[in-house]
């Protein structure tokens, strides 16, 4: 799994939890980060990443990571209303707002891999 979150505090607070989840947990600050990991070769089965970064907006980077490896599962995440919330017109996102809470997270990696195994 690989983390995408430009905020330190809530990236550590993420990996901890997906961690707690029983994942192994790879982190980058920024789509740029992200996208040279993924490039490197490293094996991840789902990219959680915020939508808003700097740079490169999450929704490109997911699009962009599964140009790269089309069974990638992603979860898009964010602090936006749901009105400004990411349209995912193929499926291949799941939506998490944020602040969420732990049953929330645990949730969406439940239903990510439902959606795709």
């Amino acid at each position: 799994m690989l983390v995408v979150e430009d905020d330190d505090l809530v990236r550590e607070a993420t990996v901890g939890n997906v961690t707690d989840l029983g994942h192994r947990v790879l982190e980058a600050a920024d789509a740029d980060a992200a996208l040279q990991m993924l490039d490197g070769g490293i094996v991840v089965d789902v990219l959680f990443t915020d939508v808003r970064l700097p740079g490169k907006d999450g929704e490109q980077l997911a699009r962009e990571a599964r140009q790269r490896r089309p069974t990638l599962k992603v979860i898009l995440t964010s602090g936006a209303p749901p009105r400004d919330a990411p349209a995912d017109s193929t499926g291949a996102a799941i939506w998490l707002g944020k602040p969420y809470k732990w049953d929330d997270l645990r949730r969406a990696f439940e239903q990510v891999h439902r959606r795709h195994d």
